[in-house]
């Protein structure tokens, strides 16, 4: 669980201090994230039966990030312990609202706002982290998951 909540915490950091390194087609157990031209990965952590990518836009308005770790207790319960971890770290989080078989929290620091999605398939749990339009058009059309019960039906 503790695992969970630096994998979640470290993502919103990354994704609020983002600087870019390289752009690619990010491909593993879990998922393919074809990224257009101009968006650069960032981050790419994929130790066995789990990952942590985060990948921003070249202007750096845009971001997103995609998590996925074993799933030690109800998609509640790690939503609302994700959730106050952020809290204790400074980022201003709302309350999860359930939206089909996710929550959904909007999160700020700054002028960074952004929405993250909690999704379980009941082995694994997956954090998807959003920042601007552009991260939320990819994971609409460039974004195919290989368990679609892992990720959100909708952003």
């Amino acid at each position: 669980m503790k695992r969970f909540f630096a994998v979640c915490g470290g993502l919103l950091a990354v994704l609020l201090l983002a600087v870019g390194v390289r752009a690619e087609e990010v491909k593993n157990e879990f998922f393919i994230l074809d990224l257009p031209s101009g968006w650069t990965v960032v981050q790419d952590d994929t130790p066995k039966g789990a990952v942590n990518i985060v990948a921003v836009s070249a202007n750096q308005k845009d971001m997103l990030s995609v998590a996925v770790t074993p799933a030690p207790a109800s998609l509640k319960e790690i939503c609302t312990q994700v959730c106050e971890a952020l809290k204790a770290s400074g980022i201003s989080v709302s309350d999860p609202i359930k939206s089909g078989d996710s929550y959904v929290v909007e999160f700020s620091q700054g002028a960074a706002r952004g929405r993250q999605y909690f999704t379980s398939n009941g082995k694994l749990a997956s954090a998807v982290s959003l920042m601007g339009d552009g991260g939320k058009e990819i994971m609409k059309k460039h974004f195919k998951p290989v368990d679609p019960k892992l990720f959100p039906k909708s952003y």
